[in-house]
């Protein structure tokens, strides 16, 4: 097995169990009395009583179909940390392939716990999410060119704040804090507002904001106006789309960011103390 090999091994089992390890907190946080259940399973796996319907009443195997589902979105997860190419031809081939089979895991989880729409919702979040990852990674391939360029003499030095370094992550920034959170109101349920009322500011929004603020503060150093920026424009989508009891996202969004910026920051200059030694 060559080193290449090892690494998708190991970040295919890493990924996998991690993704039923969220499937279990998932369940333990959202078990009875609206996810369907025995005494066996329930608060332990999180299974719809219509995914335990569309397999036959069969409780047992909903619980193993849900649980490889969410091994499989894991690995597929821990397989898209690692480099697909070195060329551009190779890695649109690549790329296209994963989203492929990442797609038809999410169709087949939405479908047997949703129905239909849930599978029309579902992969359009993953369309969304994948868009942001790509924006993320351009803007990264973007920054080190820069990077070169400066090193070349061909860049102006930094500016006041950092605030042209900043400038390429807004983009990034716009689409998180405003653009999906505007899609995710209009496929969320207005009886039941998962999507933007629990799935957005607890998991989409922190985890977009920490690790974009991360990957400017491992290229750039401390840019005190990207956390402003994602606070400020999550506070005009609260004002948009929710009202003044969803407040707490300004801080989830300032809070997150912050954190991403200084840890990035704090990597930035340990790798520079590591060449210079």
């Amino acid at each position: 097995m060559t080193k290449r090999q090892k690494q998708w091994l190991v970040r295919i089992l890493v990924g996998g169990f991690l993704g039923v390890a969220v499937l279990f907190l998932i369940g333990a946080a959202m078990g009875s009395p609206f996810f369907y259940g025995s005494s066996s399973f329930r608060g332990l796996v999180l299974v719809d009583g219509v995914m335990v319907l569309r397999l036959g009443g069969q409780e047992g195997l909903a619980v193993a179909v849900q649980i490889l589902l969410f091994f499989l979105l894991g690995a597929a997860t821990g397989v898209a940390t690692l480099p697909f190419a070195d060329d551009g031809a190779a890695l649109l081939r690549r790329t296209l392939a994963h989203f492929a089979v990442t797609a038809v895991l999410v169709a087949l989880l939405a479908g047997l716990n949703f129905g239909r729409y849930g599978i029309l919702v579902w992969l359009l979040l993953l369309v969304v999410l994948y868009l942001l990852i790509w924006c993320s990674r351009w803007i990264g391939w973007y920054l080190e060119v820069a990077a070169i360029r400066h090193k070349l003499g061909l860049a102006p030095g930094p500016s006041p704040f950092q605030w042209r370094e900043t400038l390429p992550y807004l983009g990034f920034a716009l689409l998180l804090c405003l653009g999906l959170p505007a899609l995710l109101r209009v496929l969320d349920s207005p009886g039941l507002p998962i999507l933007t009322g629990m799935i957005y500011p607890w998991l989409l929004l922190p985890v977009g904001a920490f690790f974009s603020a991360l990957s400017l503060g491992k290229r750039q150093g401390i840019c005190p106006l990207y956390p402003v920026g994602c606070g400020g424009l999550t506070a005009i989508a609260v004002f948009w789309l929710y009202n003044s009891t969803a407040l707490y996202m300004v801080l989830v969004s300032l809070l997150a960011s912050l954190a991403g910026l200084l840890l990035g920051s704090a990597l930035r200059r340990y790798g520079r103390k590591e060449r210079a030694v």
